[in-house]
């Protein structure tokens, strides 16, 4: 709950996951946006699909047409992956989902990931069929795609020699936090807090709203000007074992206690190997992903209904 919205951080792309979870209704033909090797895109996922990504806040201040291509493109590709994790026999099995699913419920205390689910018009079990396509997908990228991707040293050094300084250490802070949802109690945890700053772990357990809650609110080491600085910045300005003030967020009140602090430090190139190691893989490895897509495209029949797609309204 540091940089992410609870949505985000708790359900990732499950939510955003599989053409499932329609309002189509049982023996009612599907009305389909698109077909892919005769496998419909529900009119309800797209629809579904293009207001969560408006949600979500992102950039659609581009041509409408042009947002709801990216957001049918991503619906196609996806049927593709689940056809071809099929036709390869790759499945993920029941007990696997549902180990997924409890630990993403035990992320958050209380009642607070069921809150999540009815925000979303969303039940358990489809919740579940999505992290069951998600899962899948990511098995058929970890035995077709991932094992044919490398990262040379020779990489990692031309990289850090192009990039000098880019992977140095910045001031970083270790803090905690407790988020609730109103003012009020904010002030209460607060004050409760500063009479007894040593007990910030234990009044984290029992009082915040936010994920790291059962781990005493523990953010661990960030640093400044990321994700929401006017909320985490203040972590900067605070002396060691100090409380803040209460901070507002779209995500409830925060109160947070600095546990350490870093001043900005260089990095060796052994230092930074694991680092550039993991942000070329991981770039490789998207570049690998768009390439494996665009071939099952290219051998794919798919059928678009340009009307259909235009005249859905999220």
């Amino acid at each position: 709950m540091r940089r992410s919205s609870a949505i985000a951080l708790a359900l990732g792309a499950a939510l955003a996951g599989g053409c499932r979870g329609g309002r189509d209704k049982p023996g009612e033909a599907v009305a389909a946006v698109a077909v892919v090797n005769g496998e419909p895109v529900s009119r309800a996922a797209f629809e579904r699909e293009l207001g969560q990504f408006r949600l979500d806040g992102a950039d659609a201040t581009g041509p409408d047409s042009v947002l709801r291509q990216s957001v049918l493109d991503d619906l196609v590709a996806r049927v593709l992956l689940l056809q071809q994790a099929r036709a390869r026999g790759i499945s993920i099995g029941s007990d696997q989902v549902d180990r997924a699913f409890l630990q993403l419920r035990s992320e958050y205390p209380g009642t607070a990931f069921d809150d999540l689910l009815a925000q979303e018009r969303l039940s358990a079990a489809e919740l579940k069929a999505r992290l069951r396509d998600q899962m899948t997908v990511e098995k058929l990228f970890q035995e077709e795609v991932f094992p044919r991707v490398q990262v040379s040293d020779e990489e990692v050094a031309a990289w850090y020699a192009e990039h000098p300084g880019a992977l140095d250490e910045p001031d970083r802070v270790r803090a905690s936090q407790i988020v609730v949802r109103t003012r009020d109690e904010a002030a209460k945890v607060r004050d409760e807090a500063r009479r007894k700053p040593q007990a910030f772990g234990d009044l984290a357990k029992r009082a915040s709203i936010a994920p790291e809650g059962k781990n005493g609110g523990d953010l661990g080491y960030f640093s400044k000007g990321g994700g929401m600085p006017e909320v985490f910045d203040v972590c900067f300005r605070l002396p060691l074992n100090a409380i803040s003030e209460v901070i507002p967020s779209p995500y409830g009140f925060h109160i947070f206690k600095v546990t350490e602090k870093k001043a900005a430090s260089k990095r060796t190139l052994e230092q930074a190997r694991p680092l550039i190691a993991q942000r070329l893989l991981r770039e490789k490895r998207a570049h690998a992903q768009e390439e494996y897509v665009a071939a099952l495209r290219a051998k794919a029949k798919i059928q678009i209904d340009p009307a259909a797609v235009a005249s859905v309204k999220p």
